[in-house]
């Protein structure tokens, strides 16, 4: 694992009020027959499909059995590598290798070391993983709410390239391809899409090995990490500020590097361009987001709500995230 793996972006943050009406508005809007047709597109190519859940803090995680024992992800695409809690090595039979490397995130680098595992077998829905590498350390601020379902980890980037897999955010399935990725099935999928009012963004890997889309704020180019582990779109108030968006109140903070405490601002973009994609009047959370996360022109972290908001579908070997705008009524 290289260096620039070193780097989670995790948004462990950020509940805006707002976010509350996020998901029921996208369940609500989406019909039961545009659901049921892409479910029938997927199956027709193979496909397994497991049916995600979402949580407070607007992540979505999976259900999935970590060496034959029952156990639950968050779906992570801003995790370039599976990340296992420490706090769940034992429960799961692993046995840690230490690392003279530091755990990264969104607000910069700790002095946690982390460490190396493996699965023996990760089963999701009904596709079966064997020997997966992954990193151990400390996530426990997942299960900060001791009421909801409890996570063992995150899921990231590499494993979901290896099955193929597609999120569709806002319906809450996730789809995988047991013989792995394949070109033809996501052009096909992109041709199903463009034909039902979505919009293609074409995705690219970062110098982080983190998945990446070009786009901007108020006309300002900057590009975006597509990070469904982030609650909610959250962008370098410095950068943010010098193009246009003023800062506003926000009563949360959140836990930094080292149990730092981050000061976070509210902000209002008058028009966010992801791709050609456009949200006028966009909400968003200003923070000191690490350099070490960000580069070239990208600005920040592009989060679960407006992923689910706008029916957020991600087609990881594609390289291909497809948003279209809710339904008017």
């Amino acid at each position: 694992m290289n260096r620039s793996q070193q780097v989670f972006p995790l948004a462990r943050l950020l509940v805006l009020p707002f976010l509350a009406a996020v998901a029921a508005f996208g369940q609500e809007s989406a019909t039961t027959s545009s659901e049921g047709s892409l479910k029938a597109f997927f199956s027709s190519h193979g496909f397994g499909g497991a049916s995600l859940q979402r949580r407070f803090g607007n992540h979505l995680f999976l259900p999935v059995t970590i060496n034959g024992k029952r156990s639950a992800l968050m779906v992570d695409t801003g995790a370039p590598v599976t990340i296992i809690d420490k706090n769940s090595v034992g429960s799961l039979g692993l046995s840690p290798r230490k690392t003279g490397a530091n755990v990264g995130g969104v607000w910069g680098m700790s002095s946690e070391r982390y460490a190396l595992g493996q699965l023996q077998t990760l089963v999701l829905g009904n596709c079966t993983l064997m020997n997966v590498p992954v990193a151990l350390a400390d996530q426990s601020g997942m299960n900060y709410y001791n009421k909801l379902s409890h996570l063992d980890g995150l899921l990231g980037a590499h494993e979901m390239y290896k099955f193929g897999v597609v999120i569709d955010c806002a319906r809450q399935n996730l789809y995988l391809n047991p013989k792995g990725p394949s070109r033809d099935v996501s052009q096909k999928l992109g041709q199903f899409l463009l034909t039902r009012g979505f919009i293609r963004i074409p995705m690219r890997f970062n110098s982080s090995h983190h998945f990446e889309v070009e786009g901007a704020i108020n006309g300002h180019p900057a590009g975006f990490i597509v990070d469904t582990g982030s609650g909610t779109t959250l962008l370098s108030k410095q950068q943010a500020v010098a193009a246009g968006v003023l800062p506003g109140p926000l009563p949360l903070a959140s836990e930094g590097a080292d149990g730092r405490v981050e000061r976070l601002n509210s902000g209002e973009v008058k028009e966010l361009s992801i791709g050609t994609f456009k949200i006028s009047n966009a909400e968003v959370t200003l923070g000191r987001v690490s350099p070490a996360v960000l580069s070239g022109s990208n600005i920040g972290l592009l989060g679960e709500e407006y992923l689910s908001w706008n029916f957020g579908i991600i087609d990881i070997s594609g390289l291909s995230l497809y948003l279209r705008h809710p339904d008017r009524r």
